[in-house]
């Protein structure tokens, strides 16, 4: 089977999102930090109204917290996936993937590689790309919207096949 696209900043985002969610124990993970931003902004913004006097230093450092949070979870994704786009030149050349049982072949006008099933150490699936994870810190998208319905069913077949009959 073969897909050929172009990554666009909305592939990225979409990836870290999968990338975020790809097993139980980092989607607990995120409700529950997003559980403690709640809290957090929820006291800071009630000392901020009514608060006992002297409480300046213990504010900052409550608002400090939500502003990084925010960074990181809104902001941060956003920017990393901007820069991929335009801080790698071969990153917005069009791709082929060439799929099969052997493995992936990646090619674009300036690159050629191939990536066997053992290699990818896992995957995760969000609203419009296929996120493969050759490692644990990093993720290659393949977007959806290059593909037909059945493509996507063969894909993720192959992946539930080679992949996640490893773990």
């Amino acid at each position: 089977m073969e897909i050929s696209y172009q990554l666009m900043e909305d592939d990225y985002l979409q990836g870290y999102k999968a990338f975020r969610r790809r097993n139980t124990y980092s989607l607990w993970r995120t409700r529950l930090l997003y559980v403690i931003f709640f809290l957090n902004f929820a006291l800071a913004l009630l000392l901020s109204i009514v608060g006992p006097p002297g409480r300046f230093p213990f504010l900052v450092l409550l608002w400090g917290f939500v502003a990084f949070w925010i960074y990181c979870v809104w902001y941060s994704p956003r920017r990393l996936a901007r820069k991929m786009i335009t801080g790698s030149p071969s990153a917005s050349l069009p791709h082929t993937v060439d799929m099969s049982e052997d493995g992936l072949h990646f090619r674009t006008s300036a690159s050629e590689s191939r990536l066997a099933w053992n290699l990818i150490t896992d995957w995760a699936e969000a609203d419009r790309v296929f996120a493969l994870l050759p490692s644990p810190i990093s993720f290659l998208p393949i977007p959806k919207r290059a593909m037909t319905h059945d493509q996507q069913g063969a894909l993720r077949t192959l992946l539930e096949q080679k992949v996640s009959s490893k773990k």
